[in-house]
């Protein structure tokens, strides 16, 4: 692919500079030299991802180029371990700067280790604390409890223009990294969403337990602690009646040999809040409910409108709602001519008239929830909690944690999953309110991961790619979703 000076903006000694070919694209930066040599698929999977970044930067690189290069990218088993897509991150000239400076020092002290090259990569988007101006606050608590308002709606409640709620929603992407993100029901298409919480066995390698889940084509997400032995991994399993008998088995077969402790959980259903009520003059204020947790239920959690109770396959629900769902999940407030745009580059051939009807299709049938990330506005310590309990325990959790600053909660015949980011300063108290309810009756199980955020994944569309979908169904065999092809027993 050859690229025009004039667009690419090099000077003439960036020309010379060496090209990586990413599947079938040719990435070029003006900053090529800077990039080590490396035979390691795991080290080249985060120095690509910083090619493209930089190769976006320098404009050497379109978006549509990045989009297929990152679709390349996902085919590494790294991608599992830490989904790094550069195509969602704000272009910003400090981001870019940190990229090149943490290229330097790779090189200068010869780090081309996986967890080196790695923090090489994810220590440059670190968030930076920026202060939210009034208007763009404003903006975004309107957003927060309605994601897919109207600009004119918007302007209408706030009393400003449309242009200028467009600049807000611009700017607190950009500098506070809100984005604007949905929940989709993947039981309407006949996909199961799994959880799979355990604690490694001291004498398991963890790098052949990852390595196993990395390759397993059904792995959704991954994430163990450095520090501890405690981890989990989500999985879609699709077919549901058919292949979740066989991927039940396997779990069970591969727990009793790699891990102490296992806990699986199946979604019934997932939410996510953030609660701007907390936050005033710059600081977060503490939630009232940590005083007195866990004491009734205000309301009856199914109608809360933050929360997605998964119905269960719908026929008419197929490969194109799919598609377009995928897309929404990424970018909620995305226009449909974006999306057709996307979706084309991905090989859909989906008009935008046709993704403005599947979206109301799937918002009539109340199959995808939006919400809004705010963990970018100061809230810096990131719990993730596995509570085993009953039914009135996990609707006395789910009441209390909606009144967080932001929380995400996944539901289950087995309890509840929370995700929630504090501020640091209120983290001891919230941890706490946790760690309590070990002692409640109903409670059979608190297990917390400490600092970790609930990241990116991959997505459902990239996992559908191996599945062949044939009269209204996913077509894959019961032994392909056997744990044990990759994890030995």
């Amino acid at each position: 692919m050859k690229l025009e000076n004039t667009r690419m903006g090099l000077d003439e000694s960036a020309q010379n500079s060496s090209r990586r070919k990413i599947g079938t694209v040719t990435v070029e930066t003006p900053y090529d030299d800077l990039f080590p040599d490396s035979d390691e698929p795991a080290v080249q999977f985060y120095l690509d991802s910083m090619r493209i970044y930089l190769g976006l930067c320098a404009g050497s690189v379109s978006m549509e180029e990045a989009l297929k290069a990152v679709d390349q990218l996902k085919e590494n088993p790294e991608y599992v371990r830490y989904p790094a897509n550069p195509t969602v991150v704000p272009i910003k000239e400090s981001y870019k700067n940190k990229i090149l400076d943490n290229l330097k020092t790779l090189s200068k002290f010869n780090l081309l280790t996986r967890d080196s090259v790695r923090s090489a990569y994810t220590f440059a988007f670190l968030i930076e604390e920026t202060p939210i101006s009034k208007t763009d606050f404003d903006v975004l608590k309107v957003i927060t409890i309605n994601p897919t308002i109207s600009l004119v709606k918007a302007a209408e409640i706030l009393n400003m223009a449309p242009r200028t709620i467009a600049r807000a929603l611009e700017r607190i992407r950009d500098r506070h990294l809100v984005r604007y993100s949905a929940i989709l029901d993947y039981t309407a298409f006949n996909i199961q969403s799994a959880m799979l919480f355990f604690t490694l066995r001291e004498d398991i390698d963890w790098n052949e337990v990852e390595q196993g889940f990395s390759e397993y084509p059904f792995t959704k997400s991954l994430l163990k602690t450095s520090m501890t032995d405690l981890g989990y991994a989500s999985f879609m399993i699709p077919n549901r009646e058919r292949n979740l008998p066989a991927f039940h088995e396997s779990i069970r077969a591969v727990s009793k040999t790699y891990f102490d402790y296992s806990s699986l959980h199946y979604q019934t259903g997932s939410g996510a809040r953030s609660n701007l009520s907390l936050y005033e003059k710059g600081q977060w204020a503490l939630a009232k409910v940590v005083e007195s947790p866990f004491e009734e239920v205000t309301q009856d959690i199914d109608k809360l409108p933050v929360l997605m109770i998964c119905k269960g396959p719908e026929p008419e629900f197929g490969e194109t709602e799919l598609a377009v769902g995928s897309q929404l999940q990424l970018d909620v407030r995305a226009p449909p001519s974006k999306i057709s745009k996307t979706l084309a580059i991905r090989g859909w051939d989906i008009d935008a008239r046709k993704v403005s009807q599947v979206i109301n299709k799937l918002n009539s049938r109340a199959l995808v929830l939006p919400y809004v990330t705010v963990s970018g506005l100061g809230l810096s310590s990131n719990f993730c909690f596995e509570i085993v309990c009953n039914e009135a325990w996990r609707d006395k959790i789910l009441s209390t944690v909606v009144t967080f600053p932001w929380t995400m909660y996944y539901l289950s015949s087995r309890g509840i999953i929370v995700w929630t980011s504090v501020p640091a300063r209120h983290q001891v108290e919230y941890y706490q309110v946790f760690r309590a309810l070990q002692q409640m009756s109903g409670i059979e199980m608190v297990q917390p991961i400490m600092t970790i955020s609930l990241r990116g994944s991959r997505s459902v569309d990239d996992l559908v790619r191996n599945w062949e979908y044939e009269d209204g169904v996913w077509s894959v065999k019961p032994n392909e979703v056997d744990l044990r092809n990759n994890l030995p027993v």
